[in-house]
């Protein structure tokens, strides 16, 4: 079973161009990813604010991609602060570690 992500973010006022620009790269590098289904940003009607779709073949799919792009993640985090994220999908224990003290999270299992 597929694992989603909904995720929301908060450019910081300073950082905004900075935010568009690794978050086109991160775009770009999860397109390369075999297990990355999609990964989809949209502007949100909030200003400064931004939410993503990311859906993978599995847990350890999201854990590869992470790994992937963490140098732009860092650099994502830097200008923007998480504002909230929803998983549906089983997690893996690299996730489930991810989420262990993080407000703002919500996992979501299957039936």
């Amino acid at each position: 079973m597929s694992l989603l992500v909904l995720c929301e973010f908060r450019a910081r006022t300073d950082g905004e161009a900075e935010f568009l620009r690794v978050a086109r790269a991160l775009a770009s590098a999860a397109a390369t990813e075999p297990g990355t289904l999609r990964y989809q940003w949209f502007v949100t009607q909030r200003p400064g604010h931004y939410s993503i779709i990311e859906e993978y073949v599995d847990a350890d799919a999201a854990e590869t991609h992470n790994n992937h792009v963490d140098s732009l993640l860092r650099e994502l985090f830097a200008v923007a602060d998480l504002v909230s994220v929803s998983f549906y999908g089983e997690l893996n224990q690299y996730l489930r570690e991810w989420i262990s003290g993080r407000g703002g999270i919500a996992v979501n299992v299957p039936l």
